[in-house]
């Protein structure tokens, strides 16, 4: 009867266990499929203001959705209008003269769609950014999903060094820069003739490719006794791809906020962690400062701020230390059969070779053209190797 006993608590604990396990699974009402979304801000040191308006789409169809067309109008508390030109895409731009960006003035924007909707942000006050004080990397290895393993690379830091009237809140974007090779120069190929091109095309062997990394990186230092932060840690490049092989540029900006404008990029910097598992946060709904004055009842999300902003940019080639081992993507196939293995509809086929002839060896197109991956041929002007 014990055994009886012991078996069925065993049983009861594995049914428990398993059925309080499940994924979260939000309940999108089909109302709530499109509503507006406004992203936005005026900064003080970029010449060129932006604001974006689009629609959000079903949780399972995502998609991006601009509204062209809008009335877009940004106004600060002095009285002083700004109207916005359509650049499309859902895009709205302004130039506004610096003249206008004093510490402490308030900024809204009101946007008229074409379905009628007004929609208003509340205002938001302008703050002072400090310099940045000094962004660097230090190498370090990071524990991956499994005990023991280990992924080598470099991890990024700002140090933050404000003064008694600059913000307490920041926010940090960075775009990465780096270059990457194809492995060889188009010099042979066969399209049901050898053709030797010579000298060897090396105009798809270079290229280089930008991003903005979609990290969020929020500090405040409010509860702080100096306004400053050291070693605030920015984001992770590892070994494993080839952005550290050539030449990396890091671009940075810190943004200075609102104590409301930081209360939302917090929010959604703790929706976006990476980290979780079982017991992992369940997406927050985060508000933002958008409203529909036409129709109350729906929600605008996102966030119109008034923000200062200064720029650095860092260069990096040979980290000591750091042995790379990436794929380029060029994976050679021995052609035991000779060109007739070539198929007619994979023409022209890429052949491995040097300036004295060719070798039995198909190469795949990303071997003789990096654009395939998704960069760029053309050298970046602030491009210094």
């Amino acid at each position: 009867m014990r055994r009886i006993d012991i078996f069925l608590y065993m049983m009861w604990i594995v049914v428990l266990s398993t059925s309080c396990i499940k994924n979260f699974e939000p309940d999108i009402l089909t109302s709530d499929a499109k509503k507006y979304v406004v992203t936005g801000q005026v900064a003080a040191g970029d010449s060129l203001q932006r604001v974006n308006v689009s629609l959000t789409s079903p949780i399972n169809e995502p998609e991006y959705i601009p509204v062209p067309g809008c009335e877009v109008n940004i106004y600060d508390d002095k009285g002083h209008q700004f109207s916005l030109n359509d650049a499309g895409k859902g895009d709205y731009t302004v130039v506004i003269d610096p003249v206008f960006f004093a510490p402490g003035v308030s900024f809204k924007v009101e946007i008229k769609t074409p379905a009628g909707d007004m929609l208003v942000s509340d205002y938001d006050s302008l703050t002072q950014v400090p310099p940045i004080d000094s962004i660097y990397y230090q190498r370090k290895d990071i524990e991956r999903s499994e005990p023991g393993d280990f992924l080598m690379g470099i991890q990024f830091y700002v140090d933050l060094k404000g003064t008694e009237t600059s913000s307490r809140y920041f926010r940090w974007e960075e775009f990465e820069t780096w270059e990457y090779h194809a492995d060889y120069p188009l010099e042979w190929y066969y399209d049901g003739t050898v053709h030797h091109v010579f000298p060897p095309d090396f105009s798809r062997k270079v290229c280089w490719t930008t991003r903005k990394l979609p990290d969020i990186f929020t500090l405040s230092t409010n509860t702080l006794e100096a306004n400053r932060y050291d070693l605030f840690p920015l984001h992770f490049v590892g070994n494993k791809s080839s952005r550290l092989a050539y030449g990396y540029s890091l671009l940075t900006k810190q943004y200075s906020l609102s104590e409301k404008g930081y209360n939302y990029w917090e929010q959604l910097r703790a929706n976006s962690d990476p980290e979780g598992g079982l017991y992992e946060k369940q997406p927050l709904a985060v508000k933002g400062n958008m409203h529909n004055l036409t129709h109350p009842e729906f929600d605008v999300l996102g966030y119109f701020g008034a923000t200062s902003v200064v720029s650095q940019r860092m260069f990096i080639k040979d980290v000591p230390d750091l042995p790379l081992d990436f794929d380029t993507y060029c994976n050679p196939l021995a052609l035991r059969r000779g060109l007739r293995e070539i198929d007619p509809s994979d023409y022209p086929g890429y052949l491995l070779g040097t300036e004295f002839g060719y070798a039995l060896v198909l190469l795949n197109p990303e071997c003789i053209n990096c654009l395939l991956l998704g960069g760029s041929n053309v050298k970046p002007s602030f491009w210094p190797f």
